[in-house]
């Protein structure tokens, strides 16, 4: 007979999900150790975990009846971060391949913390200098890799270096730590799966735990192109975005994301989640939520979008962006913890909604038509 499930328990609280996972070590195509907490995640709560061609994971929960007909929910979140991989070791003198979008004028004579496959600490070297690229981004020129010297410790050709900052620090309801984006978007994802297991919800969800974002949408393109995701799904980039220039607030509530840097999401997804939401708020006036574009960067919903899945995206707003801190110096990113529970309690009531996605924009079409005859009428009569 095959093992029996564990029973639902409570639910975890979310500040001991945020412990668990964003202080795991990551960069772009070094995500195992974020994925295989993932995993261990997944089976302590009875749910199936699994991986693609890609190395994409996967966490798939399915509850009743009410699923029958209905379309998937899909809630996708990255598991890396911008980061040096060590490419050569010439006695102290390391020299380091950079993964991820971050301005060069930051960098230089800052401190890496170097990690080992098995995500230990190694030691910690000094950048000495910043390799750039000068082709055209966001900002003039982009960090490429670097020099470093070791300071104390040993490194090997492979290890991660990494931003030698908090690696996780809750103050109050704020966390400070080195990869909040995208590490907090899959303790979101992971905090509503935990959700729905401890209160039996009846739904279908997925949560796509994908690999090199930071190097382009990587995953998420391979995944949408191999249609490894479910026909018909109903498809969420889970995010952490930037806030700078006031596109958004620390803890006035999770974003629902209308659109990035270079692309807008399918209307009917953002009327729908925005419906929800508003009903949450309506029956509980403390629940906060904010509606923006967030422009700051870009998300794999413009990549599952383009290829052809019905897409949204939300997230939480995000301080120091990419670690990039006032000053040119190197800083901790943060996250507010009611963002991310109330982003949280907007999937739960997603994944129990889900086939009122097309029943609200049926509904909203109805009424503009019916305006528009009476506005019609009123027109000619002259008002």
């Amino acid at each position: 007979m095959p093992p029996a499930k564990p029973a639902p328990s409570a639910e975890t609280p979310l500040a001991t999900i945020v412990r668990a996972i964003v202080g795991i070590p990551t960069t772009s195509f070094r995500e195992q150790g974020v994925l295989a907490a993932v995993r261990a995640f997944a089976e302590a709560r009875g749910l199936t975990y699994s991986e693609d061609a890609f190395g994409n994971g996967y966490v798939t929960y399915r509850k009743g009846r009410a699923i029958r007909g209905a379309r998937p929910l899909v809630l996708g979140a990255h598991t890396d971060h911008p980061g040096f991989v060590v490419e050569g070791v010439r006695g102290k003198r390391l020299t380091l391949a950079f993964s991820g979008g971050v301005d060069a004028r930051y960098g230089k004579g800052e401190p890496v913390r170097i990690y080992g496959a098995d995500g230990k600490t190694r030691g910690v070297a000094r950048i000495t200098r910043v390799l750039a690229s000068d082709a055209p981004t966001r900002w003039a020129r982009r960090i490429t890799g670097a020099v470093a010297t070791i300071e104390e410790g040993t490194a090997s050709a492979g290890d991660l270096a990494l931003w030698d900052v908090a690696e996780c620090r809750i103050r109050g309801r704020i966390v400070e730590a080195r990869q909040c984006d995208d590490l907090i978007g899959a303790v979101a994802v992971l905090a509503t799966l935990d959700r729905l297991v401890a209160r039996g919800v009846e739904g279908h969800v997925i949560g796509s735990f994908t690999r090199a974002e930071e190097s382009g949408l990587l995953g998420a393109a391979a995944a949408a192109g191999a249609r490894t995701l479910p026909e018909g799904a109903l498809v969420v980039a889970v995010e952490c975005s930037s806030m700078a220039g006031g596109r958004a607030v620390q803890g006035a509530g999770p974003i629902i994301r209308v659109g990035d840097y270079g692309h807008i999401f399918s209307p009917d997804m953002t009327l729908w989640m925005f419906r929800l939401a508003m009903e949450m708020q309506q029956a509980d006036p403390t629940f906060k939520f904010q509606r923006k574009l967030m422009d700051g960067g870009t998300t794999e919903a413009t990549a599952y979008d383009f290829m052809g899945y019905e897409t949204g995206a939300a997230c939480v707003a995000l301080g120091n962006y990419h670690n990039m801190g006032d000053d040119s110096r190197i800083a901790a990113e943060t996250v507010n913890l009611d963002d991310i529970d109330g982003l949280a309690e907007l999937f739960v009531r997603m994944a129990q909604d889900t086939k009122r996605h097309a029943q609200v924009r049926a509904a909203s079409a109805k009424r503009w038509g019916e305006i528009g005859r009476e506005a019609g009428g009123r027109l000619k009569a002259g008002g």
